[in-house]
């Protein structure tokens, strides 16, 4: 193959089964060997922990190195292999290890797909690329997540340690026909002054890059309004879904979970619309100058946080099939929206930085806070006052997200 694009979109439709390791089946395995729920949430906090502690750090790994698709080989090897592993060795000493070992190399990879992104299209190809590279990446997760529930109902748990094994045989392929494209590394940590490439938004980053420290970074204000808007998306959207689940079983709609791996089939296959609409706002945005690329930025983000009000209203007032199906197709929407627009935004406001990974990674990792919030405020407002009320509470969230997204957005652009 000599298309690297095409290339680039295949690895992140095999990298999504490898990515987060065993995933949603986390749980199901380790409540086969016995794990009490107890046992199985430490393992998860932990892992989960670690992963946040060290995001920042493995952003400014990616912008440093210069060996970003051999980190990118041996972060999906230590996945495949951790993951493999842990089916013959489920011990809760191991299961922690290798969980740990999963999440740092899944907070690696997300930086490091950005910057293999800027390194083989530039940024002048990153918009059309990045959108690809998720619109491939959904469709990965939604083909990985079929192939394992026919795995698992003909051989058991074992056939989605199966299906995760050929993934991540199948990304090391496409990651070695990658090998003979040279990177440009200057492009890859965004260190090209903001007159090196024309485009719709060559304009918002006018600093020259220098050798500023990861603090730096971090006070950076349009970090940290990407950080409190991403905090706020997920804080919102994380524990929509498994409430979804939860209540599904709890009035006895689904006790097999067929329910819950139909609301992920639904989710997955809208992203993969969303991301391949959004590229089309992107390249029309291209094409009309800095303003309207501005305003594209500013709706597509403002469409997300709406999204997430009224699926948190319509799941508030509903438990039925139609509602599950509108709920669904707005996570779909939403999240694919929001994981796009997301990478696109930081590559372009930080252009010239030489650090747009070590920033994707910061606000990621604000992101990952409120996903983990998420889940502990939505579930003890949905067992102190029921479901209804934390769908409410996770809507206002969302409306508050808003709020921060409409005041900040033109102080963002402007810095």
């Amino acid at each position: 193959m000599q298309n690297p694009s095409l290339l680039l979109s295949w690895l992140n439709f095999f990298i999504a089964d490898v990515n987060d390791g065993l995933g949603p089946y986390l749980g199901v395995f380790l409540k086969e060997h016995d794990f009490s729920e107890a046992n199985i949430g430490l393992v998860v906090t932990l892992s989960a922990l670690v992963a946040l502690f060290f995001g920042v750090f493995a952003g400014v790994l990616i912008d440093k190195t210069r060996r970003i698709k051999s980190l990118i080989a041996a972060c999906v090897m230590l996945i495949t292999v951790s993951t493999l592993a842990n089916y013959f060795y489920p011990n809760f000493s191991f299961t922690l290890l290798a969980q740990i070992s999963v999440s740092l190399c899944a907070v690696c990879l997300a930086p490091a797909f950005l910057a293999l992104t800027l390194g083989l299209v530039g940024q002048r190809g990153a918009k059309r690329q990045i959108s690809l590279n998720e619109a491939y990446k959904h469709a990965g997760t939604a083909f990985s997540a079929a192939l394992a529930m026919a795995g698992a109902f003909a051989f058991g748990i074992g056939g989605v340690f199966v299906v995760g094994a050929v993934f991540g045989v199948f990304a090391l392929l496409f990651l070695s026909f990658l090998a003979k494209f040279p990177l440009d590394y200057t492009a890859a940590c965004g260190a090209e002054s903001s007159g090196a490439e024309s485009g719709a938004n060559s304009n918002l980053a006018t600093k020259k890059p220098k050798n500023q420290s990861v603090f730096f970074v971090l006070k950076d204000t349009r970090v940290l309004i990407l950080g409190g808007v991403m905090f706020c998306f997920h804080l919102s959207n994380a524990y929509m879904l498994p409430l979804l689940s939860q209540r599904a079983h709890a009035l006895g709609i689904d006790t097999s979970g067929a329910y819950a791996a139909a609301t992920i089939l639904v989710a997955q296959i809208t992203m993969i619309f969303a991301c391949m609409v959004c590229m089309r706002f992107l390249a029309f945005g291209d094409r009309s100058g800095v303003k309207e690329m501005n305003r594209i930025y500013f709706w597509l983000m403002a469409f997300c946080f709406v999204g997430l009000v009224v699926r948190g209203a319509v799941a508030a007032s509903s438990a039925g099939l139609v509602a599950m199906v509108i709920v669904q197709v707005l996570d779909g929407v939403c999240a694919g929206t929001s994981g796009l627009v997301l990478p696109v935004l930081v590559a372009n406001l930080l252009k010239g930085s030489g650090q747009i990974n070590t920033a994707f990674a910061a606000v990621m990792t604000c992101g990952g806070v409120g996903g983990a919030l998420s889940g502990v405020v939505g579930g003890f407002v949905a067992g102190r006052f029921g479901y209804g009320h934390a769908y409410v509470m996770l809507g206002v969230v969302a409306l508050v997200g808003l709020v921060l997204w409409a005041v900040s957005f033109w102080r963002l652009v402007r810095v």
